[in-house]
């Protein structure tokens, strides 16, 4: 059996709102993390599971499932194996699927100390960009449970704009 890479995509990380990354807040071992997380569901530890939960978490930021991809090929995990793992993971509650403007799916692990699920995700309407902001945003929001005879299930803030790099790029033509 291969060393599998679990070394994230290089793309910019979650931020709070006083720009600092939410890799800046803490630091440890995200494969023991990623174990025990596993276990805490009864899900086999396996070595896919194991690199793609891992890459998840050292990511801070929702990922999609090319980014994954891309990032394990080199340990030689295969595209549908990657993909079965995040749909195992998603409904495991172990990671979330994250909803895009191109009606993509990105995937987020929110395990570690002082990370929120609950948080907003701004993302840019041209380029497609998205941030957590998790951080110093406000307080969580209380959402009903019931409402105009609906049962809440779930609420998700988005908010949508234009990243600064596309406004750079806007302003440079």
């Amino acid at each position: 059996m291969r060393e599998m890479s679990t070394k994230p995509p290089h793309r910019a990380p979650s931020l709070d709102l006083d720009g600092h990354t939410v890799a800046e807040h803490h630091s440890h071992d995200h494969k023991a993390q990623a174990r025990t997380l596993l276990g805490n569901r009864d899900l086999r530890v396996t070595a896919p599971r194991l690199a793609v939960l891992t890459t998840l978490i050292d990511s801070h930021r929702p990922v999609s499932a090319q980014e994954v991809i891309d990032t394990l090929a080199p340990a030689g995990i295969d595209h549908v194996t990657i993909y079965r793992t995040l749909n195992t993971l998603v409904e495991a509650g172990i990671a979330q699927a994250v909803g895009t403007t191109d009606r993509g799916r990105r995937f987020e692990v929110h395990a570690c100390e002082g990370c929120r699920v609950d948080h907003p995700h701004l993302e840019c309407r041209r380029c497609g960009h998205l941030v957590c902001l998790e951080h110093g945003l406000w307080p969580t929001l209380i959402i009903p449970t019931e409402l105009a005879d609906f049962l809440v299930e779930e609420a998700r803030l988005y908010l949508y704009g234009v990243c600064g790099s596309c406004r750079a790029a806007a302003k440079a033509t």
